[in-house]
């Protein structure tokens, strides 16, 4: 049995996703011109992504990134300034 889907997206493809679930968007002039990409790279990993995930919407594909782990549900904190460090 021969299984043509590859076992990992680049990266690339993943900050896409969290990009996506950022700005809570899926446009794709809205996500090039974020992720400094052409819209044609855009709609290229889309199209990657949702084969790989096995779905037929960009939604569905965040959701579905979101439910098994491969990307971040909460945005990152920043951390916090090194004077507040000392104190805690």
């Amino acid at each position: 049995m021969v299984n043509d889907k590859p076992k990992r997206l680049p990266p690339s493809h993943y900050t896409l996703l969290e990009a996506s679930r950022e700005k809570q968007t899926t446009s794709t002039k809205v996500l090039a011109y974020y992720l400094e990409r052409s819209p044609a790279t855009i709609r290229t990993q889309f199209q990657r992504i949702l084969e790989f995930l096995d779905v037929h919407c960009r939604y569905e594909a965040i959701r579905k990134a979101e439910e098994h782990g491969l990307i971040r549900k909460q945005k990152r904190l920043a951390p916090a300034p090194e004077e507040d460090r000392d104190l805690v």
